[in-house]
């Protein structure tokens, strides 16, 4: 049982480290290529960081850093109330680049500034004894339950938005028959969001089970071997399917074709069977 136990953990670890890896490497890519577009660009080299700097905040929970180290409690490694505001204006300027901010916009920078400050001002301003104490209390909005519900509720609802702004976009094509680059980023982006959906129900079920066993039913499932690891990994999974997605946008002419590169490998090894 503690071989199985310690396969789990190597297993979260490794996987958290590729995706950190991958998303800091296609983030770098999109800051610093040549492209017309760039403030999309940047946006989704955001949404890549956020992915991995939140991915090491993981790592650190994963290997014990905070309890060896509790100095470094609260390090503005946590961006969960970021992907939803960088992934959706990241899809909003690549497929609209002529879009330009108003002060609307304003409204939604409010939850990931506020909680890149929380972090930075508990990290920097207080003590150790206090960060233990009161730093992730259940009432802030940045970290701690009601973080939690508002990391679920506006990342579906950021994803949502962006979804309807590339089915506008691929239909628009459509009409006017329109192919060539602005319909492939369409398509890579519109499959990104829909597996992207898929793995955040995975990952906001496993958030609201843990939330309701412990809270209403005080029942600790970090006991029990296996959940702790599934909440890692099915982060791990969201994580690293938006680094792929970068991968898939960093292309140009001709394209891959992953799926055909898959099917005439599968036909060419039933061809040398027969």
């Amino acid at each position: 049982m503690d071989f199985f136990n310690g396969t789990l953990t190597t297993l979260s670890f490794l996987v958290l480290s590729a995706t950190i890896l991958l998303n800091g490497v296609a983030a770098a890519v999109f800051v610093f290529r040549k492209n017309e577009n760039k403030r999309a660009d940047f946006y989704f080299a955001g949404f890549l960081l956020a992915f991995a700097f939140t991915s090491l905040h993981h790592v650190l929970i994963l290997k014990g850093v905070y309890q060896a180290r509790p100095e470094l409690l609260f390090l503005p490694v946590y961006f969960t109330l970021s992907f939803g505001m960088l992934l959706f204006y990241s899809v909003k300027l690549r497929l609209f680049p002529a879009y330009r901010f108003v002060g609307s916009d304003a409204k939604h920078f409010f939850l990931p500034v506020g909680q890149l400050l929380y972090f930075l001002g508990i990290f920097l301003l207080t003590s150790v004894a206090y960060r233990e104490k009161f730093g992730r209390e259940f009432g802030s909005p940045f970290y701690g339950g009601l973080e939690m519900a508002l990391y679920i509720a506006t990342f579906y609802a950021y994803q949502f938005g962006a979804y309807r702004y590339i089915h506008f976009k691929i239909s628009a094509l459509r009409k006017k028959q329109e192919g060539g680059q602005a319909m492939f980023e369409a398509l890579v982006l519109r499959r990104m969001l829909r597996v992207m959906l898929i793995l955040f129900w995975i990952n906001s079920a496993y958030i609201v089970a843990d939330f309701v066993l412990s809270k209403l039913l005080l029942l600790n499932m970090h006991n029990f071997r296996g959940f702790t690891r599934f909440g890692e990994l099915s982060f791990a999974a969201m994580a690293g399917w938006a680094g792929l997605s970068g991968i898939q946008l960093l292309q140009k002419p001709p394209y891959l074709n992953l799926s055909t590169l898959a099917f005439n490998w599968v036909k060419k090894v039933a061809a040398n069977r027969k």
